[in-house]
């Protein structure tokens, strides 16, 4: 799949076993997380050839410190603008590299090889990058494309039930709010899905990066506000992410953010409670529950606070679904987000 993101051409392939040599003309610095190490021989051994910057595993790659760290090493090593960085991992791995790639001498060529379903259907697409700051998720950050994605759900078949289940967390998101072909196919198909049948992987994979794509090359840079969307569960999954230190997976974080907001969205009368039901159905289908007793609340309330959707100190953008696939942004109150918040966790 080719799509013109702002005049940027992105080449998105999705198969299996489709990892290539890259062109030896250049030099390649990749970038990818520590627990990867004992699984990258086994898809692809040619990678190896190249530099390797190893980052830690989850949130702690994130950090600017590890960013900055990376560009004195590619420094060391004279990198160029003819050159390209790899990212190679899940979301914490591509949000790190793309925003390394976007600022090392104001632009490297980047290409994306995402290793978990999380990565595949959001993180690796889309050209958000960021970085944590004092433990403030993505308060960095730049948009900046890559020039090509490959999905080889090889990878997938290294990865917990916990972690493919994580990823579902997005797909049930697009679903939901935009496109309910792919929630009737997830409904129907989920022990296909679960034991990683390579059809219904592909199926779900590359209609999620449809749905994102129609997204994001309407709003490159969420200057018209149409981006929005994506972030359906994502204002109250960063605050549980953020109150549990991100010890609870992102996926299974705005899951809960997901059914939370909707449930939100009812008791102010603005959408019907019939779509609560068809999130809380999928969610029980697959088993994506969230154990909250680890929450510190006062961390999570004021990642609310910090949301960056906020349109001044005391409304923030909310997209909710008004009927299954379809949506509509609207603005609410912190304090009702809030308010409603607290409520959902009792």
């Amino acid at each position: 799949m080719i799509f013109d993101v702002g005049g940027e051409k992105i080449n998105v392939m999705i198969g299996e076993n489709i990892l290539n040599s890259f062109d030896k003309g250049k030099k390649y610095f990749i970038i990818y997380q520590n627990s990867l190490s004992n699984e990258l021989d086994k898809v692809s051994s040619n990678l190896m050839d190249y530099d390797i910057y190893e980052a830690p595993d989850g949130e702690k790659a994130k950090d600017v410190d590890v960013a900055l760290d990376i560009i004195k090493k590619m420094v060391e090593k004279g990198y160029t603008r003819r050159d390209a960085i790899i990212s190679l991992g899940g979301g914490t791995i591509s949000d790190l590299s793309g925003f390394v790639a976007s600022i090392y001498m104001r632009g490297i060529d980047l290409i994306n090889i995402p290793t978990t379903l999380l990565s595949m259907v959001d993180a690796s697409i889309g050209g958000k990058n960021g970085v944590n700051f004092r433990g403030i998720k993505n308060v960095i950050g730049t948009f900046y494309q890559p020039r090509m994605i490959i999905n080889d759900i090889l990878f997938l078949k290294t990865l917990s039930k916990e972690e493919i289940l994580n990823g579902m967390g997005e797909v049930i998101k697009y679903s939901i709010i935009m496109d309910k072909d792919l929630y009737n196919y997830i409904v129907n198909n989920k022990e296909e899905i679960l034991n990683l049948n390579k059809d219904n992987l592909i199926f779900v994979i590359e209609s999620s990066i449809k749905d994102k794509m129609k997204i994001v090359v309407n709003d490159v840079k969420e200057t018209n506000g149409l981006r929005a969307v994506l972030n359906f569960g994502h204002t109250i999954g960063h605050a549980i992410e953020s109150g549990s230190e991100f010890k609870i997976k992102h996926g299974f974080a705005i899951s809960y953010g997901m059914a939370c907001e909707t449930q939100i969205g009812i008791n102010e009368g603005i959408i019907n409670e019939d779509i609560y039901y068809a999130i809380k159905n999928v969610l029980s289908l697959y088993k994506i529950e969230v154990k909250l007793n680890d929450i510190d609340i006062n961390k999570a309330l004021e990642s609310i606070e910090k949301d960056k959707k906020r349109l001044n100190n005391k409304k923030i953008m909310i997209p909710l679904p008004i009927s299954l696939g379809e949506f509509k942004i609207f603005t609410m109150d912190l304090d009702v987000i809030k308010k409603g918040f607290l409520k959902c966790l009792n």
